[in-house]
Order: C-alpha cells, then sequence, then structure tokens
C-alpha cells in the first residue's frame, strides 16, 4: 500500500528540492530544457478546449518535398469553416540535427529520449496478422533494409505480439537496430479455426483466412498502447507498420468520404439521417469495436503519428485486396503513404522515412467547442500552384474531460501495463532518479526521483497556490518476470506558492521512495504517475542487493 504525503507549504517543497538534488550522483543535472528546442510543449488536451496538431507533407509534381512555404501560405478549414493557425512550424534533416544526450553518471537512470531529431521513425514488426511465412519475409526485408541503409533519423523497432515489444529503442546505428532483429524470435502462433464466418470474413485471402477476431482485438489495444509510449516524444512519428493482413479499417468515415464525399455526407445528416459514423457503428465488424476504434483513432492523432503500411505479402501474392484497401485508408487518415504490391519491401522503409522527415507542423484551436464525439473533417490548402498536401483528414471530437475520465477509469490498468517488465518506456512524464544500494547505515534501496515539473500538471484552485498531485512507483522484478517480487508507491501533494512555484521550475520535483530488498539481482521498474492528468512516465534500471 502507497501512503500519502501532504505539503502543505512550498518553502519546505523547495527545500526537498534542494536536499534531493544533494543525493543525485554528481550533482547530474540534464542540459536540455523541456520548454525549449525539440521539447517544446506537446500537451494537446487545455482546459475546456483541445490543441488540434496536424503535420503536412508538401510535394511538387516530381513527389519531391516542397521547403519554402510560410504560415500565410496555409489556410485550414474544419468541416468548412476557416480556423486561426496559432502556430506553425517547418521541420526537415538538417533543420534541427539528431541529439544525443550526455551519458548519466552511475546510479542515476532517466525515461528522457537518449536521442531525437527532427522527426522520429518506428517500424512495427506484425507477427499477430498474417501468416509465418509472411513474417518471415518482412523479417528478411527488414534486416536487408538495415544493411544497406544509413538511419539519418532515429529509428525504434517495435514487435506487435499478444503485447507490445520493444526489440530497441531510438537509435541512428544500423548495426545495432539490426542486431536485435536478429536477436529476436517471433512467438508461436495461436491455431486459428477455420469457419464458414472465417471464409466469409472481409479480410480473408481467398479463402485464407489470417485474422481473428482476438487478432483485431489485440491489434488496436497495441496501437492505443504504442500510441501512448510515443505520445511523449515531440514533433511528429512515422510508424512504418510491416505486415500482410490488415485487420480492420481504423479510420471509417476516410472511405465513406472518398466513395460518396464531405458534403453528400452532410446533407444526408442534416436532412434526417442517421450519422455516417451511427451507419457504421451498425455494421460487422466494426460493430464490436466502434468505442475502441474511435479511442484508438484519437490517440494516434494526439500522438502525432502518421502510419506508413508497407504490404508483407508483396507481389505475386495470394489477392487481398481488401487488407489493402484498408492499409490505403489508414495512410491517407494519418498522413502516411501505403506501400503495396512490391517486392521490395526495404526500398519501401527507406522511402517511409525520407517521406516522413520533411514536413510543415500547423496548430489550432478549433472554433467549435461542443465535444461530442462526431468525426470533423479537416481541410488544408494553398495558394501555391502545383503543389499536393498530404495529412490527417480529419478527427474525432471527444470532449477532453470525458476523455480525462475515461482516462482515470482504466487508469489502474494502464498502470499494470506500464509497469510489467518488458514494457517500453512511457516518457509523458519525464524524470531522472539516483538510485542508491542498501549501506551501513540504511538497509532499504532508496530511490530518488527529480521529476522534470514541465511535465506535470500544476493546477491553481482559487487558494493562491500551485496544485500538483504526483505518484512515485517502484516494482521490483527478481528471477520470475511475470510479477515482481515487491512493489511499493507514494503519492506526493504539494501546494506551492507562485515564487516557489517558479524556482520549482529551474528544479526539479522531488519523490523519494525507499524499497526493502533481499539478497540478490533485480530489475527495477520505475514510474511517475501524474494523478491530476494521468498521464504516465517509467523507466527501468538493474541492481544488486549485497
Amino acid at each position: 500500500m502507497g501512503y500519502r504525503l501532504r505539503v502543505p507549504n512550498g518553502s519546505v517543497l523547495f527545500l526537498l528540492v534542494t536536499i534531493l538534488l544533494l543525493f543525485l550522483p554528481g550533482n547530474h543535472l540534464p542540459a536540455q530544457n523541456p520548454q525549449s528546442g525539440p521539447y517544446k510543449s506537446q500537451e494537446v488536451l487545455r482546459a475546456h478546449t483541445r490543441l488540434v496538431v496536424v503535420d503536412v507533407v508538401a510535394t511538387d509534381s516530381k513527389g519531391q518535398p516542397i521547403k519554402d512555404l510560410k504560415a500565410q501560405d496555409f489556410t485550414v478549414l474544419e468541416n468548412g469553416k476557416p480556423q486561426a493557425i496559432s502556430d506553425f512550424t517547418f521541420h526537415h534533416p538538417g533543420g534541427e540535427p539528431v541529439v544525443r544526450e550526455a551519458k548519466l553518471p552511475p546510479h542515476v537512470v532517466s525515461n528522457a529520449p537518449q536521442v531525437h531529431g527532427s522527426s522520429m521513425n518506428v517500424i512495427l514488426f506484425d507477427t499477430v496478422n498474417g501468416d509465418f511465412s509472411e513474417h518471415a519475409y518482412a523479417r528478411d526485408q527488414l534486416l536487408k533494409f538495415l544493411n544497406t541503409s544509413q538511419i539519418g533519423q532515429p529509428l525504434a523497432i517495435f514487435a506487435l505480439e499478444n503485447q507490445l515489444k520493444l526489440l530497441h529503442d531510438f537509435s541512428t546505428d544500423p548495426a545495432e537496430l539490426k542486431a536485435s532483429v536478429m536477436r529476436y524470435k517471433p512467438p508461436a502462433q495461436h491455431a486459428m479455426i477455420d469457419s464458414i464466418e472465417s471464409r466469409a470474413s472481409a479480410f480473408s485471402n481467398e479463402g485464407n483466412f489470417h485474422t481473428s477476431e482476438r487478432d483485431i482485438e489485440t491489434t488496436l489495444n497495441q496501437l492505443n498502447a504504442l500510441a501512448k509510449v510515443l505520445k511523449g516524444y515531440p514533433g511528429r512519428k512515422n510508424l512504418i507498420w510491416l505486415s500482410e493482413s490488415f485487420p480492420l479499417n481504423l479510420f471509417p468515415e476516410t472511405s465513406l468520404r472518398n466513395s460518396i464525399g464531405i458534403q453528400d455526407m452532410k446533407s444526408a445528416e442534416a436532412s434526417g439521417g442517421a450519422s455516417t459514423f451511427e451507419n457504421l457503428q451498425n455494421a460487422a465488424p466494426f460493430k464490436s469495436y466502434a468505442a475502441l476504434v474511435k479511442r484508438v483513432s484519437d490517440a494516434l492523432m494526439d500522438a502525432q503519428v502518421a502510419v506508413y503500411p508497407v504490404d508483407a505479402g508483396a507481389l505475386g501474392r495470394d489477392s487481398h485486396m481488401t487488407a489493402q484497401h484498408t492499409m490505403n485508408d489508414m495512410a491517407a487518415w494519418t498522413g502516411g503513404e501505403a506501400f503495396i504490391n512490391r517486392n521490395d519491401l526495404a526500398v519501401s522503409m527507406r522511402t517511409s522515412i525520407d517521406d516522413g522527415s520533411t514536413y510543415y507542423t500547423l496548430e489550432y484551436y478549433p472554433d467549435n467547442k461542443k465535444w461530442n464525439g462526431e468525426f470533423r473533417a479537416i481541410e488544408i490548402k494553398t495558394d501555391r500552384p502545383g503543389v499536393k498536401l498530404r495529412y490527417r483528414p480529419g478527427y474525432y471530437a471527444v470532449d477532453p474531460e470525458k476523455l480525462q475520465k475515461d482516462e482515470a477509469d482504466n487508469l489502474a490498468e494502464t498502470i499494470s501495463r506500464a509497469m510489467e517488465f518488458d514494457t517500453p518506456a512511457y516518457t509523458a512524464v519525464r524524470f531522472e532518479a539516483g538510485v542508491l544500494p542498501p549501506s551501513e547505515k540504511n538497509k532499504k534501496v532508496v530511490v530518488n526521483f527529480a521529476i522534470d515539473p514541465h511535465t506535470i500538471s500544476f493546477q491553481n484552485q482559487g487558494d493562491g497556490l500551485e496544485h500538483a498531485n504526483v505518484s512515485c512507483v517502484v516494482w521490483a522484478y527478481g528471477k520470475e518476470k511475470d510479477k515482481p517480487a515487491r512493489a511499493k508507491e507514494v503519492t506526493q501533494s504539494a501546494g506551492l506558492k507562485p515564487e516557489v512555484y517558479q524556482k520549482l521550475l529551474k528544479q526539479y520535483f522531488p519523490c523519494k521512495q525507499e524499497i526493502a530488498l533481499k539478497q540478490g539481482s533485480y530489475t527495477l521498474k520505475l514510474a511517475v504517475i501524474d494523478r491530476t492528468t494521468n498521464l504516465i512516465g517509467t523507466t527501468n534500471t538493474p541492481i544488486t542487493v549485497p
């Protein structure tokens, strides 16, 4: 059980900050200010409103990126109504050089990204959907790509299993990335029962069934988990999804828009007909997953993820037109590009990274403040002739307060998943931690958290103080990796006077944990949870108790 520590006086907390810094070996402080450069705040939910972030890839008639557009060259419309652009930035290789953080001193760990650039790239190796032969082919092509390519922008590799698995964190070293793929052994596939329903599936492959309902749910849940992991990283994330069978169209509104047009959709709804989304909800298999689909698609938008599906079925394999149609829709929705009917998947991966590395970011606060969960169409125009723009065509207007409540209701499950041994690090809340082994004076392991105050929420509750509510969690894994040997949590609340709050912004929010462990080797999973926003930061570190 955790305990709650109330800090009523701001000066007390500031004293704790000073003491905490003395505990960090070498008085190590990170050089990067999270509010400047690539770590500019990425909040998308504000008080009773939301910031919509749209990344735009602009190319000429030959597919080459256009690099000289200005904010005044763009017009943003939401459901046909002009919106005021609140922020505008241009990103390109060389404009924001790849930065590698300084090496941490002994006994200090951090969940802050150790490498970052103008864009972040993720390869998702799908072992859930499709069959074993396609997985093997996709793996060979991935190794070929890593063996022949220079990685100019940070790249991470994940595997899609029943749970999301990180094979290698963001790196620009192709040899390290290749080694992680070579070490990876995909799990054995579960047996699928061939049935009348499976043969009739819209995602079947001329009678060969490669995707079950369980796989659909797994895919959606793990995409949602991946969006949460990536949300803590700044800027655009290009998700290169290697898969042969895409189980469900995450963005049904896009398909309908393409077939009948947005104006027809508006006319049908204005005349009293059911909404397009409501009609789609009543159609199988979307009906079973409507709420989850909406949540996942919005999570991808909030995390600035552009999906680049790469068809592992390649040219000449069995026809799977429906899956390929889904791939195209998925790419169109997120501002990415689909690669189908191509044998050289390595070239597709290279093209995906190049395509997503030069882009413009437009931000705006919608004039329409009615958060009813309905789909809103985004249209971006430019007066420059001959320019092709690619961007996400809309989002679901989920109520920020309802979204926060839903996240709070699911927080226990989210924390449990984030704290599992092999779960990738969460970076929405950033921190460093000094981990001290037992000593003669203290027989417990001591963990001193130094939390970046710019990544946690402070609220003024009318009493003149800035309030925050943060939990620090330590799980210790021994030989058994499926459950922790020990777990401990402390929740710390603070009410700070304005002058102390300003000082704290230049320092760190402190939190201290002590945990008693028996002799042996452990992996500590460390977490910080902002109890106001439900955002999470995690990392892990080995420790030996003599």
